[in-house]
């Protein structure tokens, strides 16, 4: 049945004939690689790369950006009680509980507070307009974190109404679905959309369910200011099918739910460009066990229900006076919640404590100056700083300083920031006596555009990390530091307008003899090509080599397992629906691992072989 699906219009369109219009093929992997004018190291992701990848999650999304190392437990839905699915740049967000990584969405922090760390089934990328994963410290934009994923909700922008909608079905019973729409008039804007994701999973006990949807509106006051409104839903059941050759688990199960609220108003006035949000989160994880004392397999079952809250104001401008450009901003978060772990045989508690709560407020100020040499050379110092006050944790500074020369197509840049990352609630409730995580991170780098058809980068790092949080004998401390250098370099190649060709490669160095989530060296290929005006093909592969991991249930810091080298090979086959219908979009099939390697991202997880998906799109 499938392969008549495939083989039906591929017949019909070798009879027909229609005018298509040409649109130029996006770079495959990523959308832009830059630095900041305030020296942070990004990379954008944009929806053209999202659909071609068919990223199902964030894990998915930025799995081939050079520098970033993902984990995953199945194809769909990420098990967040044990690093199931998450997310790593240049050896930050390994820690546990992993938060110093953050995930921002519109500007808002969306993470699981009370244990302070993103969770990948919290933040669909159905919505998502576009990612941009933050490498670097970044105290102008990025606060509590050493690295950061942004992702920006799809907005209707031109007058009319537009959306798509989205169907496939996969190996292993997956249904992938996923509809939004929008609307323009006059100052007015309106846009929903809604996403379902399930499976039975590749082997038993590993069914996943995610829903989302999300509400945005919007109104222009005026030419320069833009107020808007946004909600976030999400709502996800993963289970866990535990090791290979060990017996699979009976109730290992997580579930999250999570609402967002967003108010939002951006200004683009000649002197004030920026924008202010105030906003509020809640959400809850019950996390099933088959045992509530992790490890020891005489323990009962029972599970964890943990409750949490998020609201406060983030706000950030710029004052731009000639070459001149202040910044100034704010934020102040608050965090609360609670955990308790329940015994299934009688109810009884055997874990928790009050209701947490922790506000961190952190002023902002910054400068830079571009200083024109000629016509063409500008030279660009900056400056900033960020002060951390902490109700329950140490103050904190966190200041940055760039320096970029050149040309719009080529220049040299470097940067040092310091990241700082607080131990959040779960801390607070077991009482333990830590300090805020810092990072110091250095870079240096050269950039080139050869007219708009070749773009390369080359970046050097080094990561200094103290007062790291690790697990110890009497639990949570800052017993660990880590220290990291490394080197990336891609190269983006768009000869014609039917082919994006993209490389990339980073190397990294830990002084420290085994640092988890860090493999010596990935390699990244990608490839985008239009074959005629109605058919696309992309090809990406990946090779991540020999690298370490907490183990699921780890006991003590030094419990590491050894993840083994592996590279996969993804492709997507797309044909144009107008080809035979009056309608926008397009019929796929999309094969994840299509030479059916073996490859695990966590000790004893094996990922299942080839995945394949059929599915159609529409655009209106």
């Amino acid at each position: 049945m499938h392969n008549l699906m495939i083989i039906f219009p591929l017949l019909v369109a070798a009879t027909i004939s229609t005018n298509i219009t040409v649109v130029v093929t996006a770079s495959p992997i990523a959308q832009d690689e830059r630095n900041t004018p305030d020296g942070a190291e990004v990379v954008e992701i944009g929806a053209a790369q999202l659909g071609r990848l068919s990223a199902q999650d964030l894990p998915t999304a930025l799995r081939h950006v050079p520098g970033v190392t993902v984990s995953r437990f199945s194809p769909i839905g990420s098990f967040g009680g044990a690093q199931g699915g998450s997310v790593f740049v240049r050896g930050t967000g390994e820690s546990r509980p992993g938060g110093s990584l953050t995930i921002l969405q519109d500007g808002v922090p969306t993470v699981g507070t009370f244990f302070n760390h993103p969770l990948m089934d919290l933040t669909p990328i159905d919505f998502a307009e576009s990612l941009t994963v933050v490498k670097t410290p970044r105290p102008r934009t990025v606060p509590n974190a050493f690295s950061a994923v942004e992702m920006t909700t799809w907005r209707q922008r031109e007058a009319g109404y537009g959306g798509a909608a989205d169907l496939a079905y996969g190996r292993f019973r997956s249904l992938l679905l996923t509809v939004k729409a929008g609307v323009k008039e006059g100052p007015f804007d309106f846009a929903a959309g809604a996403a379902h994701r399930q499976s039975e999973g590749a082997r038993d006990h590993s069914a996943a369910r995610l829903d989302s949807a999300f509400v945005r509106t919007g109104l222009d006051l005026g030419e320069t200011e833009y107020l808007s409104l946004i909600y976030h839903f999400a709502d996800s059941e993963v289970e866990d099918p535990g090791k290979r050759h060990a017996p699979t688990p009976k109730v290992e199960r997580f579930a999250t739910q999570m609402n967002t609220y967003t108010l939002r108003l951006e200004s683009e006035r000649e002197y004030l460009r920026g924008a202010s949000a105030l906003f509020f989160t809640d959400g809850w994880i019950e996390w099933r066990k088959d045992h509530i004392q992790d490890g020891n397999p005489n323990s009962p079952w029972g599970w964890s229900k943990s409750r949490w809250a998020t609201y406060g104001y983030r706000g950030l401008y710029d004052v731009p006076v000639g070459d001149f450009t202040g910044s100034f901003g704010l934020d102040t978060i608050v965090e609360e919640g609670r955990t308790r772990t329940i015994r299934g045989k009688d109810g009884q508690v055997t874990f928790g404590g009050p209701w947490q709560r922790e506000i961190t407020t952190s002023p902002y100020l910054g400068a830079r100056y571009d200083w024109h040499l000629d016509e063409d050379l500008t030279l660009t110092p900056s400056v900033g700083t960020r002060y951390h006050f902490n109700t329950k944790f140490d103050d904190e500074w966190a200041p940055s300083a760039a320096l970029d020369f050149g040309t719009s197509a080529a220049g040299i840049y470097a940067s040092w920031a310091r990241g700082i990352h607080y131990p959040g609630l779960i801390f607070l409730q077991n009482e333990a006596d830590c300090d805020a995580e810092r990072m110091d991170a250095f870079n240096v780098g050269v950039r080139g555009n050869w007219e708009d058809v070749v773009t390369a980068r080359l970046c050097a790092f080094h990561n200094r990390i103290r007062d790291r949080i690790d697990q110890t004998a009497v639990g949570y401390r800052n017993a660990g530091k880590a220290d990291v250098s490394g080197t990336e370099a891609t190269v983006r190649v768009n000869p014609t307008e039917t082919v994006g060709l993209y490389s990339g490669v980073s190397l990294n160095a830990a002084q420290q003899k085994r640092l988890s989530r860090l493999p010596r060296w990935t390699a990244t290929l990608g490839a985008s090509w239009r074959l005629c005006e109605y058919v696309h093909l992309d090809v990406d592969a990946e090779y991540v080599a020999k690298m370490y991991s907490y183990t699921s249930r780890a006991a003590e810091v030094k419990d590491l397992a050894e993840v083994s080298a592996f590279w996969t090979m993804n492709v997507r086959l797309a044909l144009d629906t107008r080809i035979c219908l009056p309608i926008d979009g397009e019929w796929y099939v999309a094969a994840e691992n299509v030479l059916n390697r073996h490859y695990e991202y966590f000790p004893g997880y094996e990922m299942p072989g080839t995945m394949l998906y059929c599915g159609m799109k529409i655009r209106f």
